[in-house]
């Protein structure tokens, strides 16, 4: 109720951990600090192990022509990609996968987003791909930080577990050492054994709740109650 950016925060977790987290890079003036969990992939150079800007990689085997897996728990494999895919594909319009085109990608001549991949050969398209990088968090902040980092100060937090269900550390690790190299105070935790579904648990969501009390105290300390 105080209209002022100072009280105004964001968190998320796995596709809004993806879109908070955007949200603040975007509009770094308009916010007091993210929470972000669990995000979807912050770095396209790692896609869920995928480098979605290189020529020749696929979204279905991986350099040695293994079966790229989707979900694991526990270690152990529950979904591959080709398979899900196929499954989305068969249904129509929407699905996990369908939705990053749906955001990244541009419109074809159809009015529908351009596919990022060969649905039948898993080959990517680093033509449409190219467009991803107007959304690619990870390289937005290493090439603006100039300008990012003095309005992003103290408001940068990302968790995520070191064996995510989704595959989706690898990218938060690369957004690790981008920030880290830039100087940025931004905490980045990648918290070992923490998977996507049991990092989000009750002392994380006290201990995000307590970031933000303290974060808005500094701002607004006349509140303290």
């Amino acid at each position: 109720t105080i209209a002022k950016p100072t009280a105004r925060f964001l968190t998320g977790h796995s596709s809004g951990g993806w879109s908070s987290l955007w949200v603040q890079v975007t509009y770094p003036e308009h916010f007091a600090g993210v929470w972000s969990t669990s995000p979807d992939p912050v770095s396209f150079l790692d896609f869920q192990r995928i480098n979605m800007y290189s020529d020749g990689e696929n979204m279905y085997v991986d350099g040695k022509g293994q079966p790229r897996p989707l979900a694991r728990v526990r270690g152990q494999v529950l979904l591959w990609y080709k398979g899900f895919d196929s499954m989305e594909w068969t249904l129509g319009p929407g699905g996990q996968l369908h939705s990053f085109e749906a955001v990244f990608s541009k419109r074809g001549d159809d009015g529908k987003p351009l596919l990022a991949w060969d649905r039948k050969t898993g080959a990517v398209n680093t033509k449409t791909t190219e467009n991803w990088k107007k959304y690619d968090i990870n390289l937005i902040l290493k090439e603006n930080w100039k300008t990012l980092g003095p309005k992003l100060a103290g408001k940068l937090h990302v968790y995520m577990g070191d064996v995510d269900t989704f595959y989706l550390e690898g990218a938060t690790i690369l957004l690790k050492k981008t920030l880290a190299d830039l100087g940025s105070d931004a905490v980045v935790e990648v918290q070992q054994g923490k998977d996507h579904m049991n990092l989000l648990n009750a002392q994380m969501r006290q201990r995000i709740r307590q970031g933000m009390v303290e974060q808005f105290l500094k701002a607004h300390p006349e509140e303290k109650r």
